[in-house]
């Protein structure tokens, strides 16, 4: 599925992949943060860190009434305070999603999955 916008340009097609991949490396920089796990990885979310190229395994993007919401599962190190981390989190990731897609998105949802 793609997000499409039109301008007086013509029309633009972003991927939900792109999203993820801009959204996954954000959350990965913030201090604090050992990995993204699989949103499938209930079971085992120490099993396997995602790749680079597989973010959109771990990175939720949907459609919600006036924009896009995002979602993140994460491994966060014990050595941090989680809350200062996850606001973090949403202010990286929703910054560097308005600056590079130009677009709204209403919500960077962060979900963490363990603690290690």
């Amino acid at each position: 599925m793609n997000i499409e916008k039109t301008n007086q340009f013509g029309k633009i097609a972003i991927s939900l992949e792109a999203i993820a991949n801009v959204a996954g490396d954000q959350a990965t920089l913030v201090y604090g943060v050992v990995g993204l796990v699989s949103k499938k990885a209930f079971l085992n979310p120490l099993g396997q860190f995602l790749k680079r190229e597989d973010y959109a395994d771990g990175v939720s993007v949907k459609k919600v009434k006036d924009g896009y919401e995002v979602s993140l599962y994460l491994v966060v190190s014990k050595d941090v305070k989680i809350s200062e981390v996850t606001t973090e989190i949403q202010k990286q990731v929703h910054y560097a999603l308005d600056r590079q897609f130009g677009m709204h998105f209403k919500a960077v949802n962060v979900f963490i999955q363990a603690v290690k």
